[in-house]
């Protein structure tokens, strides 16, 4: 009997989404950085194997929206709650406290009368008699809110601690079916919009704290084509957008050296994840407050 289904995983920013499909997946299909609210749509990694296909769907991290852009990942989040056949909630384990977005992704969960499992990642960082703790108060909460998880399943994704656990528990949750994608499919997003999200993490990587979440990336040129020597070339030419004249000098660096020093790291992955050599030319360029701009954030809002 094969079994086929849609698994969405939520939780706060930092909980371990993004990493957690990625390992899942075996392939890099989410970014991850230390920094909050790095995802900022929902991306599908598949998984396929002799028993099932699951299509694990990685979300923002739950918070409060103060623009507009925040607002449609949180809608990004509500959808990927309804109609899917399993919920994986996302608890840090270093971060238990249960504040006003926990409670209310826990009441999004309860009336979605799914399947849900609370999964406790990062347990290789806090003592183990902790975990049990972590355990009765959010199985308390959610208990008196009118939800029962299905599952409680402690993990650590960066040890590989209780995946194989999590995985035997979502193929027993999932309905018979058929595949949903082909079985050589490991994500829903295109190349392009990799190249956009690998950019993205090195800018969030190399910049300091306020200035990332102002920047949007966009591929302009995207054109494959033989060199004189009859080899392989991508030609990609990006725009980072940001919203301020001073953040546009911090992201050029002086004498440029912090746009080249993002322009490198990412050229070395989209080489490695288009599996050519690539022409990368990056340009920064300010559109003032266009988180609030319905046109510049057409991409999040195609994807809810």
């Amino acid at each position: 009997m094969f079994k086929s289904g849609y698994i969405t995983i939520v939780g706060k920013p930092n909980a371990g989404k993004s990493s957690l499909v990625n390992k899942l997946v075996g392939f890099k299909v989410a970014i991850t950085t230390p920094k909050p609210q790095t995802t900022r749509f929902n991306i599908k990694g598949i998984i396929t194997n002799e028993k099932s296909q699951m299509v694990l769907i990685d979300t923002p991290g739950v918070h409060i929206p103060k623009d507009k852009m925040g607002e449609y990942m949180m809608k990004n989040v509500t959808s990927a709650i309804s109609s899917v056949d399993v919920i994986i909630y996302m608890v840090d384990a270093t971060k238990p406290t249960i504040d006003r977005a926990n409670e209310t992704i826990m009441e999004n969960i309860a009336d979605s009368k799914t399947k849900a499992f609370l999964c406790i990642n990062k347990i290789d960082k806090i003592e183990k008699e902790k975990i049990l703790k972590i355990i009765s108060v959010y199985n308390e909460y959610f208990k008196a809110i009118g939800g029962e998880f299905s599952e409680i399943i402690p993990i650590s994704v960066y040890k590989d601690d209780g995946l194989d656990i999590l995985i035997e528990n979502i193929e027993k949750y999932l309905p018979e079916g058929k595949m949903i994608y082909y079985e050589d499919e490991i994500t829903d997003i295109t190349e392009r919009e990799l190249v956009e999200e690998i950019i993205r993490e090195k800018a969030l990587n190399n910049l300091d704290e306020e200035i990332p979440h102002g920047i949007k990336v966009e591929v302009e040129k995207f054109k494959k084509r033989k060199n004189r020597e009859k080899v392989s070339i991508y030609d990609i030419d990006v725009n980072i957008i940001c919203e301020k004249m001073s953040h546009k000098g911090i992201i050029i660096g002086k004498d440029g050296v912090m746009l080249k020093k993002i322009g490198i790291e990412a050229r070395k992955d989209i080489e490695n994840l288009l599996g050519d050599k690539v022409n990368l030319k990056l340009w920064v360029k300010v559109r003032e407050h266009w988180q609030q701009d319905e046109n510049y954030l057409k991409n999040i809002k195609a994807k809810i």
